[in-house]
C-alpha cells in the first residue's frame, strides 16, 4: 500500500472509532441500540449490538434451550435465531470477556474492512479519495460500523476469497463456512465458474459446493424453516431498508391493495424485464468487457452484484446489506472510460449524497404524518429499485459472455 493510502487509512480508521465511541453523528446517521438498565432506570446505548446477540445466543444453546424457536433463555422478539449452526459451536462466555472479546472483534473487523476496500478500490486521486470517503462514512456503512452486523465479516472473506487465495480448495472452505454462517452466501458458489480458461477442476468444484450446500439445507430443514418463518418480522423500519419488501409495501398502501405476494412477484417480473431491455439496448455488445478486463475485479463486481441483487429482492434486510454494493466499484474505475459504466458509477455516488442529505430528516421524521418523509423514503425505495435493474443488466452481458467463451455459442 503506497504510504498516502496507507496514512489514509490510518486518519480514516481513527475518526470511524472516534464517532462510534464517543456518540458523534448519534441520532444523525448513526441510530444505536438503547435499552433500559433495570437498576438504574436509565436508558443504556448497546454498541455493536448485533454482535453481543450472537454471545447472547451461544450462552443459550450451551444451556441446553432451542435457539430456533420462542425461548425464556433470551428475550427475542421475533422467535428464531437467524444464523447457521456454525455459530452455535463455540462454548460459553461470561459477559466480563465477552465484552472484552467484543472490542477486539469490533476493531479487528472494522479495520480489515476498511484496509481491504482502501486496497481493492486504489485511490490515487482526489475523485478516488472523495468515493472511498463516501464509502467509508454513508448512513448505511455507518449503521454498519454500529450494529457490527456478520455481514461486515462475510464481505471481508468474500474480498479475501476473490483476491487474495487462489487456492481452489480454501475457496471451498470459505464457501461452507459462510453459507454454514448465514445461507445467502450459497450464491457465491458461482465464483468456480469465473475463469478466463474453464477447468475440469473448477466444474467439479462448482458442483461439489452445490451438492453440499443442498445435503446442509435438507439437514437443517426444520430450523430453516423457522428462520424464513421469522424474515417477516426481522426486516426493520421504511427509514432504513434495502429491500423489495419497502417499495411493495408502499404501493400496497398507495393503490390500496392487499395481493402482497402478488404485487411482489409483479416487481420482480417488472425489474427482470427492465434490466433486459437495458442489456438488450445498451449492453448486448460484448465489446465492452473483453477477456483483459475479465479479472479479480469483474469477478468481484459479479459476485457482489448477484448477492446485492438477490438480497433485494427475495429478503427483507436493513440497508448495512447493501456493503455488498462496494464490490461493484473497482470494476467501475477501472471501466470508467465506457459510458455505460461510468453512469452506474455516478448513480451509485448520486444515491449516497442523497442519504447523506435526506437520512438525517426521515429518520427522525414521523411517517404517519409527515409527507416529505413520505416522499424521500418512496423515492429512495425506486432509486433502489431502479439501481439493481442496472446492475442485472451488466450481469447479463458477462452471463451472455461467459456463455460464449465456454460453450462457444454465438
Amino acid at each position: 500500500m503506497k504510504k498516502t493510502n496507507l496514512i489514509y487509512f490510518v486518519l480514516t480508521s481513527l475518526i470511524v472509532f472516534l464517532i462510534l465511541y464517543f456518540g458523534f453523528l448519534y441520532n444523525i446517521y448513526i441510530h444505536p441500540t438503547e435499552i433500559l438498565n433495570l437498576d438504574s432506570g436509565k436508558r443504556e446505548i448497546i454498541l455493536f449490538g448485533d454482535f453481543k446477540y450472537l454471545f447472547t445466543v451461544i450462552n443459550c444453546h450451551n444451556l441446553g434451550f432451542d435457539v430456533y424457536s420462542s425461548n425464556d433463555c433470551y428475550k427475542d422478539y421475533y422467535g428464531s435465531f437467524l444464523y447457521g449452526p456454525t455459530i452455535l459451536i463455540f462454548p460459553s462466555i461470561t459477559k466480563d470477556f465477552a465484552d472484552v472479546l467484543i472490542h477486539i472483534i469490533s476493531t479487528v473487523l472494522i479495520i480489515s474492512f476498511i484496509f481491504l476496500n482502501i486496497k481493492i478500490i486504489k485511490p490515487d486521486n482526489l475523485f478516488k479519495y472523495l468515493l472511498t470517503t463516501l464509502i467509508f462514512f454513508n448512513p448505511t456503512t455507518l449503521f454498519l460500523y454500529e450494529k457490527l452486523n456478520i455481514d461486515i465479516l462475510i464481505y471481508i472473506f468474500l474480498i479475501i476469497s476473490i483476491y487474495f487465495t487462489k487456492n481452489i480448495i480454501v475457496k471451498l472452505l470459505i464457501l461452507l463456512l459462510l453459507t454454514l454462517t448465514k445461507f445467502y452466501p450459497a450464491i457465491l458458489s458461482i465464483i468456480f465458474l469465473l475463469e478466463k480458461k474453464i477447468k475440469f477442476k473448477n466444474l467439479i468444484f462448482f458442483f461439489l459446493s452445490v451438492l453440499l450446500i443442498i445435503s446442509f439445507f435438507f439437514l437443517f430443514l426444520d430450523n430453516l424453516k423457522s428462520i424464513i418463518g421469522t424474515l417477516d418480522y426481522v426486516s426493520q423500519s421504511f427509514r432504513y431498508s434495502f429491500s423489495l419488501n419497502s417499495l411493495n409495501k408502499i404501493l400496497l398502501f398507495f393503490f390500496n391493495f392487499n395481493e402482497e405476494i402478488f404485487l411482489k412477484l409483479i416487481l420482480i417480473g417488472l425489474n427482470i424485464i427492465i434490466s433486459y431491455a437495458i442489456y438488450y439496448f445498451f449492453l448486448k455488445d460484448s465489446k465492452f468487457i473483453n477477456d483483459n478486463k475479465l479479472d479479480d475485479n469483474s469477478n468481484f463486481f459479479i459476485v457482489s452484484s448477484s448477492l446485492a441483487a438477490s438480497l433485494y429482492l427475495i429478503f427483507g434486510n436493513n440497508f448495512y446489506r447493501e456493503i455488498y454494493l462496494i464490490g461493484i466499484i473497482p470494476f467501475l474505475l477501472n471501466n470508467i472510460e465506457t459510458n455505460i459504466f461510468r453512469y452506474i458509477l455516478y448513480i451509485f455516488i448520486s444515491k449516497y449524497i442523497y442519504l447523506l442529505i435526506f437520512f438525517p430528516y426521515y429518520y427522525n421524521a414521523d411517517l404517519n404524518v409527515n409527507t416529505i418523509a413520505q416522499i424521500l423514503i418512496t423515492l429512495k425505495s425506486f432509486i433502489d429499485y431502479f439501481f439493481i435493474s442496472i446492475l442485472i443488466s451488466v450481469l447479463f452481458l458477462f452471463i451472455k459472455i461467459y456463455i460464449n467463451k465456454y460453450l462457444k455459442i454465438n
